[in-house]
């Protein structure tokens, strides 16, 4: 009895460090369940599809990408309009219609003032083109439109009882910010054209009419890519290590998921990621944007690489915190696992917002004046 005993016991022992690396490795390291482990691989394919599609948009540019961004601004804006009612509260057809015009109009105005200052520019108006790329060199902003905006929703809280004086800032704020987000964008594919002129002998900038096809499907998607490699890699990042390594709560009433190591690993990972990929094509003689994101201007590189994935992650808690103001998961289905559009954007429109911005400011070497 005794010799049995004692042999259970060394048994025991020799388990021991096995069973230490298993507790260590427990420690450090969370266990998936099948749902997670489900929904990494819905992710992960969902995101391999948006790739597929959103990549070729890109590269090709011209009306196909201004396409892209404006029927993903449409589902945009129907959730929008979605997301604060409820069975019982539905908004009037009208509130749809307004809401899909109004984004349309803030998004497009870029484009059309950009051409009708190049027209009135235009020495020889009878050989000027309409062209997406003319003078991209900052956001155009419409305080018209937004006084629209308020004129309208804030009469639709007057008169239509299930709009209330909420509805109408909620709206008058999620349309603006939307449509800068999404005219950030744009800035961000066309601005390289409006900057070539630095490229070119004459100092004219080129345009899709004049570019040489190596710039036109190359050079100048760079900017843009930059931008979706530093959220996309935030994102992917935080994820990863939030779920294998997490233990930490950074904003538990918002977002319960989001981990402080989550954080740090979507930032390391995004800023090596971002800056390894413009410094990449700054030594084969690409620089994202010619005079403000080169080698001669490395410290701009250094900051955007930086402020993309905070910014990444305050548009992720931004949105998340006004799902959790109107008692929501996800702002629409559009993507399955990855929830609506705004829910995959979120984050891409405003890093693009404050790119467009920063640019903008180092492209005047700072001087917030100009």
């Amino acid at each position: 009895m005794v010799k049995e005993d004692n042999i259970k016991e060394e048994t025991h022992l020799q388990q021991d460090p096995s069973d230490n690396k298993s507790f260590k490795r427990e420690h450090y390291m969370n266990n998936l369940n099948v749902e997670q482990k489900h929904s990494m691989k819905d992710r992960l394919l969902v995101g391999v599809l948006l790739v597929v599609v959103t990549v070729p948009c890109i590269v090709i540019g011209n009306y196909i990408f201004l396409a892209l961004a404006l029927f993903a601004a449409m589902i945009a804006s129907h959730e929008i309009v979605k997301a604060p009612q409820s069975i019982e509260n539905r908004f009037h057809n009208s509130v749809y219609i307004f809401t899909y015009l109004m984004m349309f109009s803030m998004i497009s105005r870029i484009i059309v003032k950009n051409n009708l200052m190049n027209y009135v520019e235009s020495a020889d108006k009878s050989t000027w083109i309409f062209d997406l790329s003319t003078n991209f060199f900052g956001l155009k902003a419409s305080l018209v439109n937004i006084m629209i905006c308020f004129g309208f929703f804030f009469v639709s809280a007057l008169f239509d009882k299930n709009v209330t004086i909420s509805d109408a800032f909620y709206f008058v704020v999620m349309i603006t910010m939307v449509a800068i987000g999404f005219q950030s964008i744009l800035f961000l594919r066309y601005a390289p054209f409006a900057y070539s002129g630095l490229l070119t002998e004459s100092g004219k900038a080129r345009t899709y009419y004049t570019a040489p096809d190596y710039f036109k499907y190359g050079q100048s998607i760079l900017l843009v890519l930059y931008m979706f490699i530093g959220t996309c890699m935030n994102d992917v990042g935080a994820y990863f290590i939030g779920v294998l390594f997490g233990k930490h709560k950074m904003c538990p009433r918002i977002s319960p998921k989001k981990t402080w190591e989550g954080f740090v690993g979507g930032l390391v990972i995004s800023t090596v990621f971002s800056f390894g990929f413009a410094l990449t094509m700054d030594l084969c003689e690409v620089p994202l944007l010619p005079g403000v994101l080169d080698s001669a201007h490395f410290y701009n590189i250094i900051i955007l690489s930086l402020l993309m994935p905070i910014f990444s992650v305050f548009g992720d808690l931004l949105f998340s915190q006004i799902k959790r103001y109107f008692h929501i998961k996800d702002f629409g289905t559009a993507l399955r696992s990855h929830g609506g559009i705004l829910d995959r954007l979120d984050s891409i429109l405003i890093t693009s917002i404050m790119m467009a911005i920063m640019i903008e400011f180092m492209s005047h070497n700072w001087n917030v004046l100009q």
